[in-house]
């Protein structure tokens, strides 16, 4: 067996396998490298740990609105909003193709200045 040659582990395990004298052996386990078998000295990315840990079926996420809330029709038709223990009853809503957000303050400011109506601002704002 040649000191210098590069064994795979597949070729090291055949050659184990067959029959050798003690100093055979020990000079086949002198050709593993033990200092390529190391832990790493540092901490892998977190990304990496969450998915060891959901390989392992130990992954629980970090709690968001996203994955903790969701709704509810009652058979009454009553709405509720759940986000962990609380639920709120949904009176009022937007609708899913209704107007946005900011088309209905356009149409509260367009609404003031046609009516001449001033808002009051608070002084704490």
């Amino acid at each position: 067996m040649k000191k210098n040659k590069t064994y795979t582990v597949d070729q090291l395990n055949k050659i184990a396998r067959e029959e050798r004298t003690l100093d055979e052996m020990i000079e086949i386990c002198s050709l593993i490298d033990i200092f390529g078998c190391h832990e790493p000295m540092e901490a892998p990315p977190k990304e990496q740990e969450d998915e060891w840990r959901r390989m392992r079926g130990e992954y629980e996420p970090e709690p968001t609105l996203e994955n903790t809330s969701f709704y509810v029709t009652e058979p009454d038709g009553t709405r509720y909003f759940y986000c962990g223990n609380t639920r709120i009853k949904v009176t009022e809503y937007f609708a899913e193709k209704g107007k946005t957000v900011s088309e209905l303050v356009e149409d509260v400011v367009r609404y003031a200045a046609r009516n001449g109506t001033t808002a009051k601002t608070s002084p704490i704002c």
